[in-house]
């Protein structure tokens, strides 16, 4: 158990300095006793009582060990401080259950203290989901990319280390026009499809053949210890043949095809497996383009793809000079009244040429040369500016706040609140007009420094959302410590709520969180109406969504705010 020094989240933290008075001692929700020197308990709340299951006069006289066993343990906790302190504990209950909970600690005049202690169960079982989500893909049960690529990664460190003989090989599957299975007969037969493929391959080529879902319709395969190249493309043509037999999809009999792409690394290559795999996804791709119903083996001579992506680089430091970029906003609305809300800022790239590069193209490419910090303050700049406007036009009627992304990137290399002064400042909108949205893996990444960033734009008035929540590296251990407005739930989540019990157990645990924190949350990605449905009924604040609105120009976003009547989509939403 490792203590945390942080400021308490909520109002309670300045109660927990003095004693507190017996109406709102006994009113607060959360569980609080009061300790003398020796960690005595002198009192205790009503809410103590419920959470530890006895009346509160029980607890009183009792050493704090026999609700935390191992509160004597958290040294520094228990020292005078100008702010109460927090740690994550194991609490026990006096019939003997044992819940995970947080301690936040405050030291009172005469060397008591007063701790409350809040049962993070809920909490607990959220952060397993999301780890068990991140690892294991809830449609197919195959691993995620994520888990893959650590398979791939061990194989090909084995044979660095001289532990292993033979090339490792990696087959990535697509499936041919799988989109065109969506489009025609919806998603659920697109999920059966995929399951349905899952589970033959995995029949096909046994258990000790790793398979994953890589995303989309995208599946990848391990073949470890290949003596000879023509075993690997004998495991593809397996799976390849899986695909001669017609699927039962959705009370109709579809014959599809797949294409796969196979790359190698011999034990004197020195690859990554990120490297490895984004090779047979070319070669996959490149059966694609042949036509599909085939298998391609990467040839490192035939590799343009990598040319391409230097262009594009080089293409892009020169994109700003153009005038190539322009933005997208897409509307976010209330749930509950189907009102316009507040829009997110979304970049695109179109060429002279006349080619639209799309943002997962570009953006990985801008955060790994740098040229994000660039791009991001001109996003910032562009915003804020149209923003700007769309408050002095339409004051009420017009979005209540931009959202912007903020890079990992920005925060490292940038000084964040500098930036935004100056922007705010330059611009002349207000700052509580602007929120800006970073992912989990930017605040985990480097915790100080962000926090520490954060806490100073908050300051400014600006508001801040973790976008695309419960996708990335887990923040929940952050979350009460970061100055946070809003969680995104990650459109994977909602995309499956309505017909998966897994995903909306998910994003209930992440609204019940939200509230918790005293957060509001926005599903992003709603297509469907009972999607809509669940979300209002858990308490969802705000959504975004091709059913309300696809990503518009500035025009379509004026067009919004001059009608003071909802578009049929966002009365559809505000529907009882």
């Amino acid at each position: 158990m490792i203590p945390a020094d942080s400021k308490s989240s909520g109002n309670d933290s300045h109660a927990l300095a003095a004693a507190p008075d017996s109406v709102i001692f006994d009113a607060v929700g959360d569980a609080l006793v009061v300790t003398d020197a020796t960690r005595q308990i002198v009192r205790a709340n009503r809410a103590a009582a419920r959470l530890f299951g006895c009346p509160a006069q029980t607890l009183v006289n009792s050493d704090l060990a026999r609700l935390v066993p191992n509160a004597a343990e958290l040294g520094d906790l228990w020292q005078a401080a100008s702010v109460p302190r927090n740690a994550e504990v194991h609490a026990l209950s006096y019939d003997g259950r044992a819940f995970p909970a947080t301690l936040t600690i405050g030291a009172m005049p005469g060397g008591g203290h007063v701790v409350c202690i809040r049962d993070v169960t809920d909490i607990a079982i959220a952060q397993r989901q999301l780890v068990n989500r991140s690892l294991r893909d809830g449609l197919t049960g195959l691993p995620t990319r994520g888990l893959f690529l650590e398979q791939v990664d061990h194989a090909l460190a084995r044979r660095r280390a001289g532990n292993a003989t033979g090339e490792v090989a990696v087959v990535c599957l697509g499936i041919d026009r799988f989109k065109l299975v969506n489009d025609s007969l919806g998603y659920p037969a697109g999920d059966e499809l995929l399951a349905e493929t899952a589970g033959r391959m995995a029949a096909e080529l046994g258990p000790g053949v790793p398979i994953a879902r890589l995303g989309g319709d995208e599946f990848g395969i391990l073949v470890d210890g290949v003596g000879r190249k023509g075993e690997a493309v004998v495991a593809a043509e397996r799976a390849l043949g899986i695909f001669s037999n017609a699927f039962a999809i959705a009370e109709r009999s579809l014959l599809v095809g797949a294409s796969l792409g196979i790359a190698f690394a011999a034990p004197e290559d020195d690859l990554a497996a990120q490297t490895l795999l984004s090779n047979a996804d070319v070669s996959m791709h490149r059966a694609k383009k042949a036509g599909g119903g085939r298998i391609e083996i990467f040839e490192p001579a035939r590799h343009g793809e990598a040319l391409g992506l230097l262009e594009i680089e080089l293409a892009l430091r020169d994109a700003l000079q153009r005038g190539e970029f322009e933005l997208a906003y897409q509307p976010i609305l209330d749930m509950q009244r189907g009102s316009l809300r507040g829009v997110e800022a979304l970049l695109r790239w179109n060429r002279e040429n006349g080619a639209s590069v799309p943002p997962s193209i570009f953006i990985p490419i801008a955060e790994k040369s740098g040229l994000i910090v660039q791009i991001g303050e001109w996003v910032m700049r562009r915003a804020c500016a149209q923003m700007k406007v769309w408050r002095d036009r339409y004051g009420a009627a017009a979005p209540e706040y931009v959202a912007v992304n903020l890079s990992a990137k920005q925060i490292d290399r940038t000084d964040v609140p500098a930036l935004v002064r100056r922007v705010l400042a330059d611009t002349g909108l207000d700052a509580r007009h602007l929120e800006l949205e970073l992912t989990e893996s930017t605040v985990v990444e480097n915790p100080a420094v962000g926090q520490s960033v954060l806490q100073e734009v908050v300051a400014l008035g600006v508001s801040l959302a973790i976008d695309d929540f419960g996708t990335g590296q887990s923040a929940l251990s952050l979350l009460p410590r970061l100055p946070l407005a809003k969680l995104k739930i990650d459109r994977s989540f909602v995309a499956r709520m309505d017909v998966e019990s897994e995903s909306f157990e998910i994003v209930r645990l992440i609204v019940s969180l939200a509230q918790a924190l005293g957060m509001r949350t926005v599903a992003e990605g709603i297509e469907r109406e009972s999607q809509i449905k669940l979300l209002r009924s858990l308490g969802c604040a705000h959504g975004q969504g091709y059913f309300f609105h696809r990503p518009m120009p500035a025009s379509g976003i004026e067009r919004l705010c001059a009608s003071p009547t909802p578009t049929p989509n966002r009365s559809i939403a505000a529907a009882d």
